[in-house]
């Protein structure tokens, strides 16, 4: 089960089976190992089914067996749930309904969601995609470079480039002159400037094998972890304009095993997520006051996505009801969305939770 995207969210967004489909959202902490996820599960298909009592009899039997096949899926043990979380939606309908499912690095914002409408709840969905983007992780020193992936809450490692260095044999020599009577560089100085400049050589080459390896993979946004200095000279061999890299931290971490990185990196990723965040609610704020391509509020925001006008849509993931009708208006009109947490959703607050850039 992959992590859902944007282009996921557009497809299912047209999608309206003739019974109706049922939404289902799942929080897992691996923490917890009384399974109270099955729990609320259960509970949330009992509620489904009591509030479905007086329909018809053939829709009553549909959501019996949807209910029953969703049940199934977690009992069986290839379907354990992903570490996070899950996604699914499943249609109305007693045989061979279509039902999709998601696997989630991030926890959905409900701890459990069991929703029936006639069409998919979508919100919930792209909040995720939000949250679930891959990125690339760089590990840098000066004699060595591993790039790992960080998709779905999960560490892999991708490669592991080192320089070679064929001899470490030098020999010192008599200083020479440059016939000013100063003194020339000797031999172990001027072994030292060579391996100096082959290291931070090394660095750009494996920037750029980097910028290529994720690239190629579709990813657009990594983080870099290593000193200060070797960095400096990794970014400067990143050619691949599309990617968006940050600086992760600058502890040594190329000897770490990649099972005892995956706190710092996660923590890292958090971070990044949380300014970017902020920085494009900043700016969707400022062009809204201080110019004509910007909306605020609910009112404002939501008849710009319904008149297709939104370039990119900001609002609080805990915006509620609103929520639903803001996002599929975005996705139809092949908006960018991006859903806000903590200090940012704060800052959207007086926009009560929605703003947006618009396109004219």
């Amino acid at each position: 089960m992959a992590h859902p995207t944007f282009e996921d969210a557009r497809r299912l967004s047209d999608w309206q089976p003739p019974l109706g489909v049922v939404s289902v959202y799942l929080a897992f902490d691996p923490a917890d190992r009384g399974g109270a996820w099955r729990t609320e599960l259960r509970n949330g298909l009992d509620q489904l089914l009591e509030a479905a009592k007086d329909a018809d009899h053939e829709r009553r039997l549909a959501l019996r067996a949807v209910a029953r096949r969703i049940t199934e899926r977690f009992e069986d043990g290839d379907h354990r749930p992903p570490p996070r979380g899950a996604a699914g939606f499943v249609e109305v309908a007693e045989k061979a309904g279509e039902e999709l499912w998601w696997g989630t690095g991030a926890a959905p914002q409900a701890g459990a969601c069991v929703e029936l409408g006639e069409t998919p709840s979508l919100a919930p969905l792209v909040d995720l995609a939000c949250r679930g983007e891959q990125r690339g992780i760089a590990i840098v020193s000066l004699e060595r470079v591993r790039l790992l992936l960080f998709a779905e809450g999960e560490l892999s490692e991708l490669e592991d480039w080192e320089l070679e260095i064929t001899s470490l044999d030098w020999r010192e020599r008599k200083a020479r002159t440059d016939g000013t009577g100063h003194a020339g560089p000797s031999g172990k100085d001027e072994y030292g400037d060579r391996l100096d400049h082959n290291r931070h050589k090394f660095l750009g080459e494996a920037g750029a094998l980097v910028g290529k390896a994720l690239a190629e993979r579709g990813i657009g946004r990594a983080l870099a972890f290593g000193p200060t200095v070797d960095l400096e000279s990794f970014e400067a061999g990143v050619n691949a304009p599309a990617l968006k890299l940050s600086r992760g931290g600058e502890t040594d971490l190329i000897s770490t095993p990649i099972g005892k990185l995956h706190e710092t990196v996660a923590a890292a990723v958090e971070n990044a997520d949380a300014e970017r965040e902020s920085r494009i609610v900043a700016t969707t704020l400022e062009e809204s006051r201080g110019g004509s391509r910007g909306a605020t509020g609910l009112q404002d925001v939501g008849e710009a996505v319904a008149e297709g006008r939104v370039e990119r849509l900001v609002m609080d993931a805990g915006l509620g009801g609103p929520a639903e009708s803001l996002v599929r208006g975005a996705l139809a009109a092949s908006a960018k969305i991006t859903v806000v947490h903590g200090a940012a959703a704060e800052a959207l607050a007086p926009a009560e939770g929605a703003a947006a850039i618009l396109r004219y």
